[in-house]
């Protein structure tokens, strides 16, 4: 399976955003601002790297204003 294809799990996005597994982990909650692409396999949380490389493009200094919008959009505060 081609890298980009592949599952990771908590651990291996924490390390690759050289965060604690905890602080990852609470980016997967509805409540928290910058909701981190996720998917819920079997009761365990997956991810997709190309979906954490589009996150964080979003989350870039120059893509605040349009990411505000979205969240107005959105409903959000």
């Amino acid at each position: 399976m081609e890298e980009r294809e592949r599952l990771w799990g908590l651990e291996e996005v924490a390390a690759y955003l050289a965060l604690p597994p905890s602080s990852v982990y609470k980016m997967t909650s509805a409540k928290r601002g910058a909701l981190i692409p996720h998917l819920k396999l079997g009761g365990r949380l997956r991810f997709r790297k190309a979906d954490i490389d589009r996150w964080l493009d979003l989350l870039s200094v120059g893509n605040l204003p349009a990411l505000e919008k979205a969240k107005r959009v959105a409903g959000g505060r």
